[in-house]
C-alpha cells in the first residue's frame, strides 16, 4: 500500500484529487492538505509520495515545498505545465508531470 499526501491551495481541485485517488487500488490518501502548514502538522506525515500542484499567488514557494518533502523522505511529484521557476537542484529531487492523471499513474505503477 502507497501513502500519498495532496496539497492543493483551491479546495475545489483538491476536493476533486481526493475523490479521483480515493478509488485507486493499492493507495491509501494520508493526507489532504491546502497549504504547507497543514500538510507538515498532519499525524499522518510524512507519507511515501506528496502530489504537489503550485498556485498562482501561494507564499511558500515550490521549491521550498520539495525540499520539506524531500528531507522527510517522501517521493515528491509536482504537476506542472510551465516549471514555476524550480530552482536547478530542486529537479533531482522530484517528478514533474502536466495532470493529476499522469500522477495517479505514477502513484499506481
Amino acid at each position: 500500500m502507497t501513502t500519498v499526501a495532496l496539497i492543493d491551495a483551491d479546495p475545489a481541485a483538491l476536493a476533486t484529487k481526493v475523490a479521483a485517488l480515493s478509488s485507486v487500488p493499492g493507495v491509501e490518501l494520508r493526507i489532504e492538505a491546502v497549504s504547507l502548514g497543514q500538510l507538515l502538522t498532519h499525524p499522518g506525515f510524512p507519507p511515501d509520495v506528496v502530489v504537489i500542484e503550485q498556485r498562482e499567488g501561494e507564499r511558500v514557494s515550490v521549491n521550498y515545498k520539495i525540499r520539506v518533502c524531500r528531507i522527510a523522505e517522501a517521493r515528491v511529484i509536482v504537476i506542472s505545465d510551465d516549471g514555476h521557476e524550480l530552482a536547478p537542484d530542486v529537479s533531482q529531487l522530484m517528478t514533474t508531470v502536466k495532470s493529476f492523471a499522469q500522477a495517479v499513474a505514477l502513484i499506481a505503477s
